[in-house]
């Protein structure tokens, strides 16, 4: 019985140890995966992404791009997610997507408007990845000219 014991204490303690690593299950990730991509997240955090149109390998999915967005308010950089993410709960991401007001060109309001379950699963998808890479450039005030290449966004006050 004291063996029993002994073996019973010990699976617990190898599955205790274990299960706050596993990921996520296969299909949370591919759905994550999928809706990363429909949604166009690769276009503007993937360096290349868009001029490639979509060939650059899965392994440098989301790490940022130094390419900015320069506006009249200033140039804005596309965040590495990767990293981002792994800084951040679950919760602390669905609380962001509520809340945050990104610059543009960032469609926050799409973000917003996505459901619990989906940006769950787009949070699982992107800390599956290797949290590689580094940080995007900081945001540079207006009248501070970026390094090229960059994006010149036009001047939208007109519709507001």
């Amino acid at each position: 019985m004291q063996v029993f014991l002994q073996s019973l204490m010990a699976f617990c303690s190898i599955v205790a140890v274990a299960s706050p690593a596993m990921s996520a299950p296969t299909s949370e990730i591919e759905r994550g995966k999928y809706l990363v991509v429909t949604s166009h997240c690769n276009n503007c955090h993937t360096a290349g992404y868009a001029a490639s149109e979509g060939s650059v390998p899965e392994s440098r999915w989301l790490m940022g791009n130094p390419v900015g967005w320069k506006s009249k308010d200033g140039t804005v950089f596309a965040p590495n997610l990767r990293l981002m993410f792994r800084d951040m709960s679950e919760d602390q991401w669905l609380l962001m997507a509520r809340q945050g007001r990104a610059r543009a060109p960032m469609p926050w309001w799409s973000v917003r408007d996505t459901n619990d379950d989906d940006l769950r699963m787009i949070y699982r998808y992107v800390t599956s990845l290797s949290p590689l890479g580094a940080p995007a450039p900081d945001f540079l005030p207006a009248g501070q000219q970026p390094l090229p290449p960059y994006n010149q966004l036009p001047d939208m006050s007109f519709a507001r």
